[in-house]
């Protein structure tokens, strides 16, 4: 049993240090300015009425003014998160039990307001289309 533990451990090795997934985005991003997601926050949880969401997914995200948001997922509920701009697109963040949760929203039109979001679950990157939602 011994003897074959190298060849185990090269095999794992190998493995381990290449990338899992791999996947172009279907469309172009674009660099935007905080003032362009300004649109999207909400003023206080109390308050809410801006729901960003995709149902092929399903996924619905409420982001406030003071950094923080709130997400839905069908499979694994609900929860916070805090965001922040950078570069040109909104990086989101929350932590869970078992995973870490990283969400990037870009702006997907030159001169529009259409949004992606863009993750990677276990099953590989996730690039959806957003709809934004009054409620």
């Amino acid at each position: 049993m011994l003897r074959f533990l190298p060849a185990v451990f090269a095999c794992v090795l190998m493995t381990a240090c290449q990338p899992l997934y791999k996947a172009e985005r279907n469309y172009e991003v674009y660099e935007k300015k905080p003032e362009f997601f300004q649109p999207l926050l909400n003023d206080s949880a109390e308050e809410s009425k801006i729901v960003l969401e995709d149902q092929s997914y399903p996924i619905e995200l409420q982001l406030y003014k003071d950094g923080r948001f709130h997400y839905y997922l069908k499979r694994l509920g609900d929860g916070w998160g805090t965001w922040s701009y950078d570069k040109g697109f909104l990086h989101l963040y929350a932590e869970r039990k078992l995973f870490v949760m990283n969400f990037e929203i870009h702006g997907i039109q030159q001169d529009g307001d259409a949004l992606s979001l863009e993750f990677s679950d276990r099953f590989g990157p996730k690039f959806l289309r957003l709809q934004k939602s009054l409620r």
